[in-house]
């Protein structure tokens, strides 16, 4: 739990938050008054917010989609973005919730840039045991069968712990060559 980020705001974010609300502010406000105003000012806000965030990021920043599904969802911010500042209209108080509209921008940077696309990890490669090795060469299906009973008979609770089911198997088939080597050697005259 110690690696989920919530989306919070630091002493060094909030005034950045400030710094780049009265920026978009002022860039709004040497434009006619009317939607372009409103949609500048609030746009400039958010996007300076956000490539803060990005950049004074404490994660490796990195894209967590591919680039144009980042494009992509980051269009689908910058549309809900309009969407509110087009309902200027019908939003009471407006005047009052554009100013929270960068506010967003901490989320998208954490859903977008956080960076944590899986990597393809390599497989470490394992030494396998040349008994073991042997084991499964020499496996037939009287042997899976057998492996099929045991498993129907035996408990499940009688595996020791930390142990897996193909460990299991391995010192099943260890066992049976081990009983079938001594078979044919009690067999054969010496």
């Amino acid at each position: 739990m110690d690696d989920v980020e919530k989306p919070s705001l630091t002493g060094v974010d909030a005034a950045a938050f400030l710094v780049c609300s009265i920026l978009g502010f002022l860039a709004g406000h040497y434009l006619p008054p009317g939607i372009w105003s409103i949609s500048v000012s609030v746009l400039v806000s958010y996007h300076l917010f956000l490539v803060w965030l990005v950049i004074t990021a404490d994660h490796p920043v990195g894209f967590s989609l591919p680039i144009w599904h980042t494009i992509l969802t980051h269009l689908a911010c910058f549309i809900l973005v309009l969407v509110l500042i087009l309902g200027r209209r019908v939003i009471p108080f407006f005047s009052i919730i554009q100013w929270f509209i960068p506010g967003m921008a901490p989320f998208e940077r954490n859903w977008l840039f956080k960076g944590t696309k899986k990597k393809v990890e390599e497989t470490p490669v394992t030494v396998i045991d040349p008994a073991i090795a042997a084991a499964h060469a020499a496996a037939t299906g009287d042997d899976y069968e057998a492996w099929q009973q045991h498993l129907a008979k035996r408990s499940p609770l009688s595996r020791k712990p930390g142990t897996s089911l193909k460990d299991e198997y391995e010192q099943f088939m260890l066992a049976r060559v081990k009983a079938r080597a001594a078979a044919s050697s009690s067999d054969s005259p010496a």
